[in-house]
């Protein structure tokens, strides 16, 4: 989803500017939106429904197992012939029945009836797995583009608005402010806008409800396995977000250490006749070669933060899936219930097995596109501030339309000044 490596690396490579006044900002996002209410509504229901199968999925496939494969606990009997195992003792518990998908008795069915009838069950539960996936596949590429039609649309306006400003703005203004400042409304701000709306706001916002989802749906199915599953969650987050950090701070560095590679080589080059006419050849070269390995010891620090993120984040993946077999793994083999509640089923430990694995993605997606919704917002502050730029000079109301000029122009007691009392 985030196309990499590489692809989290640009996010990463991002200044993180943060918005002065962000319910402002968003009000003033809501009016270039609205007028396509209804594609926003339409990517929140698919949001909905697309999250949804992915809830649905493992815990259709746990119902797989306990329905049709392991109606009962397979480590039951090797527990009940355990030494230490007694009627007095340690009586063998009988776990509730855990199967909601298929509700037909095959215990009171003859056994090749009931083994056909769960081949049977079996395939059609497979079926609906294959059309969920492929299903919720679909609508998510329909979720992006809808948001990306609403998004580009209400972007094109908004240039459309800015540069129609420009044009009206007197010519003090231009004097009083850098063209690259304004180029960078068009560039750079309207760009990290541009990616924020085609993906990083979607991507968060199903993040975030997929995380929450599971862990309820967990917290349904097992309130103690789900909070031993769920331990190393905050660490993940920790994690990520200070990799992320670290990243950025590097990155930062060396953007700094490539201008001054840029400028050492502009300098040395526009300036190379007189580096010749005084003999400084060599000193030039170490001097660029000195600003160079700067620079490269800037990038591989970022590089090491960068690739070190997404091997943690699968260590302490593993450490959870860990905690869920090995746990889950000890009470179905003993047929004892966890820490004193209900016992879990074997599908119970596979599905979890799947929600833990989902936890992944979204954490550091979260991470990596939150600072860069952020600086979109914050982008979006530079050009309403821009918008909100004061026209100064405007026809008087009433004021005739010019005549059709002859092609003769005289300077009669003329001046002009950009800014007051410095006349040009």
């Amino acid at each position: 989803m985030m196309g990499g490596m590489d692809g989290g690396r640009r996010l990463l490579e991002r200044d993180v500017v943060k918005p002065k006044n962000v319910s402002v900002t968003l009000g003033r996002f809501w009016q270039y939106f609205r007028r396509y209410w209804v594609a926003l509504l339409a990517v929140l229901v698919l949001m909905v429904i697309t999250t949804w199968t992915q809830i649905i999925a493992p815990d259709l496939i746990g119902q797989a197992v306990d329905c049709y494969l392991y109606t009962e606990n397979p480590f039951a009997s090797m527990a009940a012939q355990a030494p230490s195992s007694t009627e007095e003792n340690n009586p063998v518990a009988t776990p509730a029945r855990t199967c909601w998908y298929d509700a037909t008795e095959y215990d009171s069915m003859e056994i090749e009836a009931a083994n056909a009838a769960k081949i049977s069950g079996l395939g059609g539960l497979v079926l609906v797995l294959v059309a969920l996936f492929v299903i919720g596949s679909i609508l998510r590429g329909i979720m992006f583009y809808a948001m990306t039609w609403a998004g580009q649309n209400a972007l094109r306006q908004m240039r459309l608005d800015v540069f129609n400003h420009l044009n009206k703005l007197q010519m003090g203004y231009y004097s009083e402010h850098e063209a690259g400042d304004i180029m960078s409304r068009f560039t750079s701000d309207s760009e990290t806008i541009q990616q924020v709306i085609g993906f990083g706001l979607v991507s968060v916002l199903s993040g975030v409800l997929l995380i929450v989802w599971i862990m309820v749906k967990m917290l349904q199915m097992s309130p103690a396995y789900a909070l031993l599953s769920l331990a190393v969650v905050p660490v993940m987050y920790v994690a990520t977000l200070y990799f992320s950090n670290q990243a950025r701070k590097a990155f930062r560095e060396s953007r700094k250490e490539m201008g001054s590679v840029n400028a050492d080589l502009q300098e040395s080059i526009a300036g190379v006749r007189e580096v010749q006419a005084f003999n400084r050849e060599q000193e030039n070269i170490e001097n660029f070669e000195r600003v160079n390995a700067a620079n490269r010891d800037a990038n591989l620090r970022a590089a090491a933060f960068t690739s070190a993120l997404s091997p943690v984040l699968e260590a302490l993946g593993y450490v959870a899936l860990g905690i869920v077999i090995v746990v889950g793994g000890l009470s179905l083999l003993r047929n004892e219930p966890l820490l004193g509640t209900s016992l879990i089923s074997l599908g119970t430990v596979i599905a979890f097995v799947q929600y833990v694995q989902n936890f992944n993605q979204p954490i550091q997606q979260i991470a990596v596109l939150w600072t860069n919704i952020q600086s979109a917002i914050a982008g979006g502050e530079r050009i309403f501030t821009l918008l909100d730029e004061k026209i100064t000079l405007e026809d008087k109301p009433g004021a005739q339309a010019m005549p059709l000029i002859k092609g003769k122009v005289e300077f009669i007691d003329a001046w002009a000044e950009y800014k007051a009392g410095e006349p040009v």
